[in-house]
C-alpha cells in the first residue's frame, strides 16, 4: 500500500485576500472590553462640562457644548443597568440613528482591526447581550462588539 501525496499547491493570489478587515474602537465599560464600529466614531474627547437637563431619561446625563454644537451625553452603563463603580474618563462622539451624541466610557484602548471571519455570534452571556452583535477573541482579549442600531434604534414617527 502506498500513500500518494499531491504536489499541487493551492494557488496564492497576492492582493486578492477576500477576508474583510473590520475596524473597531476598543473601550472599557467597567471591566467589559467593548468594540464600537469605527464607522460610527466621530471623535474621542476628554470629559467636558456636562449640563444637566431636567425631565430626561435617567441615562441621559445632560448635554455638552462641543465647539458650539450641543450634544446629549448618554451613560451606556446606566442605560443597560450596570452599576457604575468606575468614573468615566472619556467621551466618544458617535453618529447614530438618533443623530450625533456622546457616550461616557471608562477608558479607551485604541483601534483594533479584526478579520470578519473572526467574529462569532453573540453568546448571550453578558449584561450587554441584548445590545451586542458579535464577539471576538483578539490578542488584547475577548471583545464584545456593541450594536449601535440596537442601542439607539430609529424613532418611529
Amino acid at each position: 500500500m502506498s500513500l500518494v501525496l499531491s504536489t499541487q499547491k493551492k494557488p496564492v493570489i497576492y492582493g486578492q485576500d477576500t477576508t474583510k478587515i473590520l475596524e473597531f474602537l476598543g473601550v472599557y465599560l467597567e471591566d467589559e472590553f467593548i468594540g464600537i464600529s469605527l464607522k460610527n466614531v466621530l471623535e474621542i474627547s476628554k470629559i467636558l462640562e456636562i449640563f444637566p437637563v431636567p425631565l430626561t431619561l435617567h441615562y441621559i446625563k445632560g448635554v455638552i457644548n462641543l465647539r458650539g454644537e450641543i450634544l446629549p451625553v448618554v451613560s451606556i452603563k446606566e442605560m443597560v443597568g450596570v452599576k457604575e463603580t468606575k468614573e468615566p474618563t472619556r467621551l466618544i462622539i458617535l453618529e447614530t440613528n438618533l443623530g450625533k451624541l456622546a457616550i461616557l466610557v471608562d477608558s479607551v484602548y485604541g483601534v483594533l482591526k479584526i478579520p470578519e471571519d473572526n467574529l462569532e455570534p453573540n453568546p448571550m452571556t453578558s449584561i450587554y447581550s441584548n445590545y451586542l452583535s458579535n464577539v471576538a477573541l483578539t490578542p488584547q482579549g475577548f471583545i464584545s462588539i456593541i450594536d449601535l442600531d440596537k442601542l439607539f434604534p430609529e424613532r418611529e414617527e
